[in-house]
């Protein structure tokens, strides 16, 4: 994803998750194209539409179960890091080095205190 269907002017008119009739051009997900086109659906949902920060509340969520699956699958070697393509590979590689940077600033900020120590 994302394989995109364009206009006579160029301008991306749909996106579809696997290629079809009229969209057989793929974009990374990152790709100017895409953002726009992804904005200016996103803007066209009414201001108070509960579906738009749900939706992308969702998005956010979801992202985080997908980085956890792709550890699992890795983890097991159901698949292995060299099968995603090189720019994929360079995320998540990217996020975990985030995360594993991150893991003890977290640790302080739950809430938790190596040094307290509870009152009988």
């Amino acid at each position: 994803m994302p394989f995109v269907m364009r206009d006579e002017r160029g301008q991306v008119v749909a996106i579809y998750r696997e290629m079809a009739a009229g969209a057989e051009e793929y974009l990374p997900p990152t790709d100017p194209a895409i953002q726009g086109f992804m904005q200016q659906n996103m803007a066209q949902l009414p201001v108070g539409s509960a579906e738009k920060p749900a939706m992308l509340q969702s998005d956010l969520d979801m992202i985080r179960v997908y980085e956890d699956l792709t550890d699992i699958l890795l983890t097991k070697n159901m698949v292995m890091l060299t099968d995603f393509p090189p720019a994929a590979q360079d995320k998540l590689m990217r996020r975990k080095r985030l995360r594993s940077s991150l893991s003890p600033i977290t640790e302080l900020l739950d809430g938790t205190d190596e040094d307290e120590q509870e009152l009988p």
